[in-house]
C-alpha cells in the first residue's frame, strides 16, 4: 500500500472558520487548487417556478372558482396555524378534532366536477371536517353540498429526508463523493495527527473521495454526491487530504480502499445519521476504540443507500478481487466479509465507505466498508485505516 499525499501542500494559507472556537483549521480555499474546479456542473437553480397552475386539472367555470376561492381561505388560515408553530388551527387552540393540514384541488369528487381535497391529522368523516372548516376557520361556504369535499387522512405531515439528503451541517453516514463519482458514504470523523492534528477528517473510501486513485489534494468533496443531486462547488464540504492507492498492477496485493477529506468545520457534525423508516433524521455517536473483528460479532453501519442495518461478521482473513470498473481489478487480502441478520442486505451500492462498528453500548470501530456483492459486504480492518491514514478517530462526546 502507499499513501498518495504527494501533491499535498503542507504550507497551504488555512483560513479561519471562526466556528469551532479555533479547535480546527479550515481546508485551503480550494479554487487556489486548479483541479478542485469543475466547469462542467452547472450551478444549481435560484428557485423553483410552479408556472402559476393551481389545479390545472379543475375546469374554467363558476362551480371551479367557488372551489379555488374556499381552496384560499382554507390557505390563509393554515398560514396563520403555521405562523404560531402549529400544524393546524385545532392544535394551535388545543381543540380535539380532525385537524385540518392542507387543502388541495382534484376533480376526483363527482364526476366532472371540481373538488376539494382536504388533508387532516386524525380519522373524520366529511361531515365532520365540514364543520371543522365552518366554525373553527369561518369559511361558511364549506357549509353547502354544492362543495365535493374529499377527504385524506394522512396523520402529522412531516418533512422526508434520507441519506441520501442534503444535510448542512452533515452527518456521517450521509451521501458523499469526489465532484467525479456518483455517490458513496462518509464513514465517520478523525484528526490527523503530528502537523495535520488542526485538520478536522472524514474518512472514507478512496473510491468514494479520491476517485480510485484520480484524486489530487485540494479537489471538492460535495454533500450529497452527485447521484443525489450535489452540485461542484455549491455543495462542497471537503477537499481530498490524502489516500492510500489502490494498486491494480498484476500480482499486487491491497489492503485498503481508504481517503480522507478535509472537512469545513461549520458544514459538518461529529454524529452518524439514520432514518430505519422515519421521514426525520435521527443522530447518534459511535466509539473511537478500534477492535479486531471475529466471527460472529454482530456489527452494524449506517449508510447512505441501505440506511441502518445489522449485520453479523461471517469470515475474517478473507481475499476478494473487486471489480473497479474502467479503473480495474483490484485483489484485496486480510479483509473480513457480513451478513445481514435480517432478509435485508446489509449493504448496497452507494453504502461504500461506511463505517463499521460492534453493535454494543460501546458502538467500537471494526472496519471500512468498501465493496460487496450477493448479500455478502467486504470491510477493511479498521486497524489499518487509522495507522494507514494517520488518523486518531473521535471519542464519543
Amino acid at each position: 500500500m502507499s499513501i498518495n499525499d504527494s501533491n499535498i501542500d503542507e504550507n497551504a494559507e488555512i483560513m479561519s472558520s471562526g466556528e469551532d472556537g479555533g479547535e480546527f483549521d479550515a481546508p485551503p480555499t480550494p479554487e487556489s487548487h486548479a483541479s478542485g474546479s469543475d466547469s462542467e456542473f452547472d450551478a444549481p437553480p435560484l428557485g423553483g417556478d410552479d408556472g402559476g397552475n393551481d389545479g390545472g386539472d379543475v375546469e374554467s367555470s363558476a362551480a371551479a372558482q367557488r372551489v379555488r376561492d374556499v381552496k384560499g381561505l382554507i390557505e390563509q388560515r393554515l398560514a396563520e396555524a403555521a405562523s404560531s408553530n402549529a400544524m393546524s388551527l385545532a392544535a394551535a387552540r388545543h381543540i380535539d378534532s380532525a385537524g385540518v393540514l392542507g387543502v388541495g384541488l382534484s376533480s376526483g369528487g363527482v364526476p366532472g366536477q371540481p373538488s376539494l381535497v382536504v388533508y387532516v391529522e386524525s380519522e373524520a368523516n366529511e361531515e365532520q371536517v365540514r364543520r371543522e372548516i365552518v366554525d373553527m376557520m369561518g369559511v361558511q361556504a364549506a357549509a353547502s353540498d354544492d362543495l365535493s369535499v374529499e377527504v385524506e387522512v394522512t396523520g402529522p405531515i412531516e418533512a422526508y429526508t434520507s441519506n441520501r439528503s442534503k444535510f448542512r451541517p452533515a452527518p456521517a453516514g450521509a451521501s458523499v463523493g469526489h465532484f467525479r463519482i456518483t455517490a458513496g458514504t462518509i464513514g465517520g470523523w478523525s484528526r490527523g495527527r503530528g502537523n495535520r492534528s488542526r485538520r478536522l477528517l472524514m474518512v472514507s473510501n478512496n473510491h468514494v473521495l479520491a476517485d480510485s486513485n484520480r484524486g489530487r489534494f485540494g479537489d471538492s468533496i460535495i454533500q450529497p454526491g452527485r447521484a443525489d443531486g450535489g452540485v461542484n462547488p455549491a455543495d462542497r464540504i471537503a477537499i481530498l487530504e490524502r489516500f492510500v492507492t489502490i494498486d491494480f498492477s498484476a500480482g499486487a496485493s491491497n489492503f485498503l480502499d481508504c481517503a480522507t477529506g478535509w472537512c469545513w468545520p461549520n458544514l459538518v457534525r461529529r454524529d452518524h445519521v439514520y432514518h430505519r423508516g422515519r421521514p426525520t433524521a435521527r443522530f447518534f455517536k459511535i466509539g473511537n476504540t478500534v477492535i479486531e473483528p471475529r466471527v460472529n460479532m454482530v456489527v452494524g453501519k449506517t449508510g447512505r443507500t441501505t440506511d441502518l442495518t445489522q449485520g453479523t461478521i461471517r469470515a475474517t482473513g478473507v481475499s476478494i478481487n473487486v471489480n473497479y470498473g474502467p479503473a480495474g481489478i483490484a485483489h484485496f487480502r486480510d479483509q473480513f466479509s457480513v451478513r445481514s441478520t435480517t432478509a435485508r442486505d446489509f449493504s448496497a451500492g452507494g453504502d461504500s465507505g461506511s463505517f463499521v462498528w460492534q453493535w454494543n453500548s460501546r458502538l467500537s470501530p471494526v472496519g471500512l466498508l468498501f465493496a460487496g456483492g450477493g448479500g455478502t459486504t467486504f470491510c477493511n480492518r479498521m486497524s489499518r485505516v487509522v495507522t494507514a491514514l494517520d488518523v486518531t478517530l473521535f471519542e464519543q462526546t
